[in-house]
């Protein structure tokens, strides 16, 4: 159980300090879920630097013509992505067992050897869960860089707990148990606000076609 969780169910009588003691430890719980998520959240920022060549789908097309993902979506910006996303965790998990913030035995990505799993999972899920949002995209007939709400933002969280799921009760402990589904909400909304800032950034200094 999070420590936030424990201090509400006991109830202390100091309710003011009690209020900014639940705060914290929220905020420190939203914090481990985002350094948990980090292979996920980042995966899809590698991707376009590392992307280029044949498309996932082979430019296969559907009945109507239309692609089933696009070119937007290569085997190089999904191996790329995966594996360096899958880096940077593994050089989180070195990191935060030498600075004594987390242990190899139970760590934030589960006992080792399993953390070498669950992080590339988290990275490979997350841009898989990008192209099922593409994909879903295309079925809708919506063109490249169409503005959806909601799938633009989470598809790559979908993804990611979709390849996570055979890790239970890792996942389970780690973002449901013990109020720990609170700061997952806080999670997606703070997620979800970012991804708003860094479009539009994105677009007022050209590095994106569309502010979304």
């Amino acid at each position: 159980m999070p420590e936030w969780r424990k201090i509400i169910s006991d109830g202390k009588s100091d309710q003011r300090m009690s209020g900014w003691t639940v705060l914290l430890h929220l905020l420190l719980d939203l914090l481990r879920i985002v350094v948990t998520l980090l292979p996920a959240m980042t995966a899809n920022t590698f991707a376009p630097f590392l992307g280029g060549g044949p498309p996932v789908d082979m430019g296969l097309t559907r009945r109507d013509g239309r692609r089933f993902l696009g070119d937007g979506k290569t085997w190089r910006g999904l191996l790329g992505g995966s594996i360096c996303a899958s880096i940077l965790g593994f050089v989180l998990l070195i990191l935060l067992h030498f600075l004594g913030l987390s242990s190899m035995e139970n760590g934030l990505w589960g006992k080792f050897p399993v953390s070498l799993l669950i992080i590339p999972s988290l990275a490979f899920g997350s841009l898989f869960g990008d192209m099922l949002g593409s994909f879903v995209k295309r079925a809708l007939g919506r063109p490249r860089g169409a503005k959806t709400p909601l799938l633009d933002q989470w598809d790559y969280v979908i993804g990611a707990f979709i390849f996570i799921l055979p890790f239970y009760p890792w996942w389970y402990d780690s973002f449901i148990s013990g109020g720990s589904w609170i700061a997952l909400l806080l999670f997606l909304f703070v997620a979800w606000a970012a991804h708003q800032v860094a479009n539009r950034i994105g677009y007022a200094i050209g590095v994106k076609k569309e502010p979304w």
